[in-house]
């Protein structure tokens, strides 16, 4: 029964073991050096982390008209497409406004106006934010490199 004991024993420790120079292997590879990163790569880094970063929020939060929304968007007169994260509350305000200015009901609002209008929404989302950032590390840490990523590409 001892031997038994220690024939298990010894395999779990073995299988931690690898375990942890798996994960150190995979986090090892995951280390990217900045400065090394051309503005593109640095751009597609900043791309992979908000994805994630949305991905957290979004499934943190029970008010789906909070849930930021990531899609290509190719604006009028180009063919050239941008990518565009923003809440499900602007997205609905927008194509509401849109609806009511075709049938002439209402003006079509400047993205400024949009932006007035939907003031105490933009504070419902912050304070989302904020209080995930206060609860969750992971969204935290996620948020203090994408701070670091696009103040270097700014400064590039």
């Amino acid at each position: 029964m001892q031997k038994l004991k220690f024939a298990v024993l010894s395999g779990l420790c073995g299988v931690v073991l690898l375990t942890t120079n798996v994960m150190h292997s995979i986090a090892a590879e995951e280390q990217i050096i900045i400065d090394d990163l051309s503005p593109a790569e640095l751009r597609a880094q900043i791309k992979r982390i908000e994805t994630e970063f949305y991905r957290v929020f979004n499934t943190s939060t029970d008010d789906e008209t909070l849930a930021v929304i990531c899609y290509e968007f190719a604006p009028s007169n180009s063919n050239m497409k941008q990518d565009v994260c923003e809440p499900q509350f602007v997205i609905d305000k927008r194509a509401e406004n849109v609806n009511d200015s075709n049938f002439g009901i209402d003006t079509l609002l400047s993205p400024q106006s949009l932006r007035r209008e939907l003031d105490s929404e933009y504070a419902a989302l912050t304070e989302a934010l904020t209080n995930l950032a206060k609860q969750n590390d992971y969204f935290r840490e996620l948020n203090s490199i994408l701070g670091v990523l696009r103040k270097e590409l700014e400064d590039r």
